[in-house]
């Protein structure tokens, strides 16, 4: 299909597909422009399929419609994690540009001066040129086009996204824990090579799939069960759609309604949601007898902490001695949150550490948490869904001996994300750096191997893995 154009976060209303295990804003001056210049001169006329005239210029000094162009690949180049291939990035542009929809009625403009961020990208502009002649649509589009393309098919990375000012607003809303939509879970599946885990454009072999409905929300009012596959939106099929665009097209105003094609156990479904204003319940606790505390954590949010601290502090006082920290189906979130998180458990020592070309930053434990004591049994409950910021946390605790892991193998993410704006209301999210565990350990694809593994079925009850570790508690 056409390339449509992002409109994306990286979470539904819907907690994230696998969300970024850190997120810490990181603004790029909008005035940025790229190291590399093109070799054509500015204003030089090239051979294009129509009237229009067409020319090149370098990113020293860009036409401000590739403004955010030229600042993008200055970003992707010098703060990618890994060494960038400068013609695959110019492929990936020009195939984007080709494949977008263009816009009804729009007129082709009389010329067209591109910005070229280096001299591979002498495709992108011809694809510029031949789009406006065939499918014309605003310049501002399909820049936003080329620069979505070379994260997708330049970098082969699912993590790495671009975000349209519409796209970054909602990712803010979903880190603040307070969304919109149908509330639910949502994961991508690559069912060609498991150990791959994430996914970005759904196909025969790259599933949407419900991790579980927010209890309480439209979904599970409407009947979504966890392993729920997603298939078309509004009677649409998703095949060949980014994981972000369904997201975004499932995502809307509360009052509005949605309706969600679903393959549940071989059989397609049709269900109609009516979206809501949805705050995340990012913490639940409860006592479950007089010294085992039970405290739910599902997804770290930048409200995470306070909320943590605070429930933590309220099962202490009611007498707990055992605490059981339950990170199923959490998709990660915040790095600031997830360090805090872990340092309510640990007294010192390391949460984490980042590596990046050239470069390591150690995170320490923050002093004062408030279950600090080795006497607090800590016991952490993880499943197949529970990933980065969840793994961050619970492979300190492994490392530091602090915790018993019972459960699944956990998702396997291994990669930090950082924001950078854009500098017109849009952003990337790039992966920057590969954690590891204070002792080096590094379970990227692989996944934490609990101290205790037990498998969930399919179809157990929500309780089932704290019932199974209740029994194990109790002995």
């Amino acid at each position: 299909m056409k390339y449509r154009a992002l409109l994306a976060a990286a979470i539904l209303t819907l907690a994230a597909c696998t969300a970024p295990a850190g997120i810490p804003t990181s603004t790029m001056p909008g005035a940025t422009s790229a190291a590399s210049t093109a070799t054509s001169a500015p204003g030089t006329t090239t051979s294009a399929p129509s009237a229009i005239t067409s020319g090149t210029t370098s990113c020293d000094n860009p036409p401000d419609a590739f403004q955010p162009l030229c600042t993008a690949y200055h970003i992707i180049t010098t703060s990618y994690v890994d060494p960038v291939d400068d013609s695959r990035l110019a492929e990936g542009a020009a195939r984007a540009i080709t494949e977008h929809e263009g816009e009804p009625g729009a007129t082709p403009p009389n010329s067209l001066t591109c910005a070229l961020p280096s001299p591979a990208f002498d495709q992108m502009c011809n694809a510029f040129v031949e789009e406006e002649r065939t499918d014309p649509a605003p310049t501002s589009d399909l820049v936003a086009a080329a620069i979505s393309g070379m994260l997708q098919y330049g970098l082969d990375d699912p993590y790495s996204v671009y975000f349209s000012p519409e796209a970054l607003a909602r990712f803010q809303e979903e880190t603040s824990g307070q969304i919109e939509g149908i509330g639910a879970l949502v994961r991508p599946e690559d069912t060609s090579s498991p150990e791959d885990g994430a996914c970005s454009t759904i196909s025969d072999t790259c599933h949407l799939v419900i991790v579980t409905p927010l209890k309480g929300g439209p979904a599970e009012g409407a009947g979504l069960r966890s392993g729920d596959i997603m298939t078309t939106v509004d009677g649409e099929s998703i095949d060949g759609w980014l994981v972000d665009e369904v997201i975004a097209e499932v995502r809307g105003p509360a009052g509005t309604d949605v309706t969600l094609g679903i393959l549940r156990d071989g059989t397609l479904m049709e269900f109609t949601i009516t979206r809501a204003a949805i705050d995340i319940p990012i913490v639940s606790s409860r006592m479950i007898d007089d010294s085992i505390g039970y405290l739910e954590l599902t997804i770290f949010a930048t409200n995470a902490p306070h909320q943590v601290d605070t429930a933590l502090r309220d099962l202490l006082d009611a007498g707990a001695t055992t605490i059981i920290l339950d990170l199923q189906h959490n998709p990660g979130g915040s790095l600031n949150s997830a360090i805090f998180v872990a340092s309510e458990f640990l007294s010192d020592g390391l949460v984490l550490r980042t590596e990046a070309p050239g470069d390591t930053e150690e995170y320490k434990v923050i002093p004062g948490g408030v279950a600090t004591d080795p006497s607090i049994a800590l016991y952490v409950l993880v499943d197949r869904a529970s990933a980065s910021a969840s793994e961050v946390v619970t492979g300190a605790f492994m490392d530091a001996g602090r915790a018993t892991v019972i459960g699944e193998h956990t998702f396997g993410k291994n990669t930090v994300q950082q924001q950078f704006n854009l500098g017109n209301g849009a952003a990337l999210k790039l992966t920057v750096a590969r954690w590891v565990t204070p002792k080096g350990h590094d379970y990227g694809k692989v996944g934490l191997t609990p101290d205790i593994l037990i498998e969930i079925p399919d179809g157990a009850g929500p309780d089932f893995l704290l019932d199974k570790a209740l029994e194990i508690i109790r002995g």
